[in-house]
Formats: C-alpha cells, sequence, structure tokens
C-alpha cells in the first residue's frame, strides 16, 4: 500500500473496523478451537512430524447440538440439507462454473424446528466431481521460506489460521517481532508462542526487530529482507513476503507457479491490486497482502543494500520492496505478475469479489481487517473437496449458485450473466459510489450492476463447518430472518469423498 492511500483517520478507521469484526461477531467464537483450523497433514520422515490425527468422532446428536447452539438460530427456523459425494478425476481442471444436475432448493425441506432440536439426515446424494488431489499428501514445501512482520499479539492471533496452510509443509515461517527488541526480555511469552506453533504443526521462526531513531511502516517491512536472508535454509529455493491477514489456499500450487522461473537468477513475482485508482497512485508494484515471491539472489542484494535503501522510504512496505529492487539492479528487475494472488483492496459488501468466479485462487486478503469471512473455517471443505474446490462456483438446476466456502444464492428472477462480476463494493471506505468499470477492468473483465438484495438475489451465506462422521466434512450456509421477524433458514452442505 502507497503513501497517497489513505489519509490517517482513514487507516485508523478501517484497523477499528476490522477489530471490531474480529472481536465483536458471534461467528469470533468459531475461531477459538486451535484444532478446528489446524488443516491435519501425514509427517514427513525426515521431520519427525506426528502422524494425521483421526477425525473428530462424535455423536450427531451431540455435534448437533453444539451446532445450533454457535449459530443461534431463531425458533422455528427453515432447514435444508444435501449431501455430496465427492469425486476426484484425473486430468480435471478447475473452471469458473461448474453445473450440476440436482436441485438445491426445492424439496428436501423442513419448516418449524425448533432451534434445540436435532438435524435430519440425507435422503439422497449428489455426485460432484473434482479436479484430483492427494487426499494423504507428503507435502514438503520447504523450497519456500514465508515471512511475516507482525507483533506478539497478531502473530499469536494469526497462528490458527495459518496453520491450515503452513501445518506439517516444510515450509518455515520466519516472524519478525516489530514490538520486540530483545527476545530474552519477552521469554515466557516467547516460549508460549513457541509451543502454540509447535502444536500446529508450524515451523516458526522468531526473530527481534531492534528500531531506529525512525521507523515507518515501510522500514519496519522492509526489514523483512535482512533476516530473511540471514535465516535462509539449505532447502530454501524461494522468499514469500506476506501480511499477518494473508491465506495461501494451498501451497503446492504456489510452487508449481514458480516453477516458471529460474531462482537462481533474479526474481520479483506478485501481482497488483484491483483498481486502478491505486496503481495511477503507487505505480507497477507487488501489493504486499497478496503475498509476493523474491528469489535468493535478489533476496541477498536487498539485504547487502538494506541500509542504503532506507532512505528511499515513502511509508508502505511494498513500496519499498520495489524502489529499492529498482534502486539496485542493473537492468532493473521489474515486477512479473502471477495470476491467482489476490489483495482485495475493497470495502463494503464483498460478495461480488467472493463469487466472481475466479478460476486461480492462490492467496486470500484482508478477509479479517477490512472485511470480515471466516477463511479459515471455510477452507475445511478443501480436506475432503481439495484445494481446488475453495470458491469454486457450482450452478444447479433452480437458479442456485453455490460458491463454495462462500455462499449460496438463488437467482427468483432468473440467472444474471454470471460471467460478469457483479460490482457490489468499492474501493474507499464509506464510498457509496461504484467505481466506474474501466476501473477494475482489468482485474476483474467486464462488470453488472449490483442486483436488488432479496429481490432479485436471495443469498445464505457460510456462517459454521465442522468434521462429521465417516470422515465428512458438514458446512453450514445461513440465512438470517432480520429484525422485522422473518425467519431464519439453514442449509445444510455435506461433503464425502468416495473415492
Amino acid at each position: 500500500m502507497g503513501v497517497a492511500r489513505r489519509p490517517l483517520w482513514l487507516l485508523i478507521f478501517g484497523t477499528f473496523t476490522g477489530l471490531a469484526f474480529l472481536f465483536l461477531s458471534d461467528r469470533s467464537k468459531f475461531e477459538l478451537d486451535l484444532s478446528r483450523w489446524h488443516r491435519p497433514l501425514v509427517s514427513l520422515p525426515n521431520h519427525g512430524k506426528p502422524s494425521r490425527p483421526r477425525p473428530l468422532n462424535v455423536g450427531s446428536l451431540a455435534q448437533d447440538e453444539q451446532i445450533l447452539q454457535d449459530l443461534q438460530l431463531g425458533a422455528g427456523y427453515e432447514y435444508r440439507r444435501l449431501c455430496f459425494d465427492v469425486r476426484p478425476v484425473e486430468g480435471l481442471s478447475r473452471t469458473s462454473l461448474e453445473e450440476v444436475s440436482a436441485s438445491l432448493l426445492n424439496g428436501n425441506t423442513i419448516e418449524g424446528l425448533k432451534a434445540d432440536g436435532d438435524l435430519l439426515p440425507c435422503s439422497a446424494s449428489v455426485r460432484i466431481d473434482v479436479p484430483y488431489f492427494d487426499p494423504h499428501p507428503v507435502q514438503d514445501t520447504s523450497e519456500l521460506m514465508l515471512g511475516v512482520a507482525t507483533t506478539l499479539k497478531r502473530i499469536d492471533e494469526s497462528l490458527p489460521a495459518m496453520s491450515r496452510f503452513l501445518a506439517y509443509s516444510g515450509t518455515p515461517l520466519l516472524v519478525l517481532l516489530l514490538d520486540v527488541p530483545d527476545l530474552n526480555t519477552s521469554n515466557d511469552q516467547i516460549t508460549t508462542l513457541r509451543a502454540k506453533a509447535q502444536a500446529l504443526g508450524i515451523e516458526a521462526i522468531y526473530v527481534s526487530f531492534q528500531p531506529t531513531v525512525r521507523e515507518t511502516q515501510g522500514t519496519m517491512n522492509f526489514a523483512l529482507a535482512e533476516v530473511l536472508h540471514q535465516n535462509r535454509q539449505p532447502s530454501t529455493k524461494w522468499f514469500g513476503v506476506m501480511d499477518d491477514d494473508t491465506f495461501f489456499v494451498s501451497l503446492p500450487p504456489v510452487l508449481d507457479a514458480l516453477a516458471l522461473y529460474n531462482p537462481e537468477r533474479e526474481w520479483y513475482v506478485g501481482a497488483l491490486t484491483e483498481g486502478l485508482f491505486r496503481i495511477a497512485q503507487e505505480g507497477f508494484k507487488a501489493w504486499g497482502g497478496a503475498g509476493f515471491f523474491v528469489s535468493p539472489p535478489l533476496m541477498q542484494k536487498l539485504a547487502d543494500n538494506s541500509e542504503r535503501c532506507r532512505v528511499l522510504d515513502r511509508g508502505w512496505g511494498d513500496l519499498l520492496w520495489r524502489d529499492c529492487i529498482l534502486e539496485i539492479t542493473s537492468p532493473p528487475v521489474k515486477l512479473t505478475q502471477m495470476s491467482g494472488l489476490h489483495q482485495i483492496d475493497l470495502w463494503g459488501d464483498v460478495s461480488g469479489w467472493y463469487e466472481s468466479g475466479w478460476t486461480q485462487v492462490l492467496t486470500v486478503h484482508h478477509w479479517k481487517s477490512w472485511h470480515y469471512h471466516s477463511v479459515p473455517l471455510a477452507h475445511e471443505v478443501t480436506d475432503i473437496a481439495g484445494p481446488d474446490s475453495f470458491l469454486q462456483r457450482y450452478l444447479f438446476d433452480d437458479n442456485v449458485v453455490l460458491t463454495n466456502g462462500y455462499s449460496i444464492v438463488h437467482y427468483p428472477n432468473g440467472l444474471p450473466d454470471l460471467n460478469k462480476t457483479e460490482l457490489t463494493f468499492t474501493e474507499e471506505v464509506n464510498v457509496v459510489v461504484k467505481p466506474p468499470e474501466t476501473e477494475l477492468m482489468h482485474s476483474f473483465g467486464a462488470t453488472r450492476p449490483a442486483l436488488k438484495v432479496g429481490k432479485d438475489k436471495i443469498s445464505w451465506k457460510f456462517e459454521y463447518s465442522t468434521q462429521g462422521s465417516g470422515g465428512s466434512v458438514r458446512t453450514f450456509y445461513v440465512k438470517r430472518g432480520g429484525p422485522d421477524g422473518g425467519q431464519d433458514s439453514l442449509i445444510e452442505l455435506d461433503w464425502k469423498r468416495i473415492s
């Protein structure tokens, strides 16, 4: 993010808004159980890691009671349940929209359930084909080393979410603790953090930060260059820089994308933000929250010139990374764009982004700051359906689109043009007028106006996920009745691998 991005009062407002979502939302209570976020993987023989934990084995009645207690539905809610038999298929690729020959809303409806009643089982299943993935992967992404500059409190809050993609992966996470000038002075807190990371299967490296007289967000973030280089592992072929609210859907596809480039040469790989407004302000650079990648030779050059580059600081980390790279390389190493890295510099109703039908999603940013969506919890379905199923759109016969892990949307007056992104969001907080189509065309393509909610578009939003019996994952989508006393509606989608 850049110097002219937002005035200070907007930064403070955005931070306060994100914290309000985190601490005041009822859904935040779903994030307290670390085991719920931890993606279990088999051990790597050379890492000495524990074997894959078995799925939760709880009675369905007790589990249903817990689910309903957490969802806090009103009395007499409407309930539907649909079960999916997931079949991974060799050679199948992710698409923007998959058609399913079944109805999601028609039939299978039970009304008037009490909030403390148990949920009825599925009467039938629908087969869903997904791109092939190994359900028991020996995941070794040790060629990638990630770095984040943050505080003790924020990394403590972020580790459970990060375990969804880092657990037992072999990828080390270097944490530059901006509020810890000496690890020894915070020994108890560091010991607790180390134990937490170890319990989550994360290989964490904690480094203290010694501030100089003048530090900005830019210089503090850029300090990662030196410590990443100093802590390079023998297996490291790529360095990745992220924010503490950056979520990687899966690390192996990231390395697959980086395989196009020779890591023994100088590379700077990342993605632009969504809107041309910010690009015009800050220039052609990798936006840090989406995640960006630097090859070891370039990282060494950045580390060697870190002090020299401090004078280039304009207040923001990703600007300083870009400016330093251009300053110290000849010919200049310019940004190489990678698709699938998503900054999401968007405000308001971001459903249009999530429901766009992306063909590749490597990262999601701002999910717990500029907006709130429990991405780590929604990500649990990938344990059954694979990483390509996350945010995959499925079109059902009854004008219903499931965006897996985000929403179920019924279009009662007919389907809109699903090839176009619904323009539900703005680029700035408190801005009501939507940006012009050309402003976002480079990232979204063509857009369409937002539909009238409740009339042209009826939505159930993802709120809950849990492991079910027999190795299944149960996901729950809710449409709240609202203050006018309308009936709450709950749709349960169960996912189970059949081969």
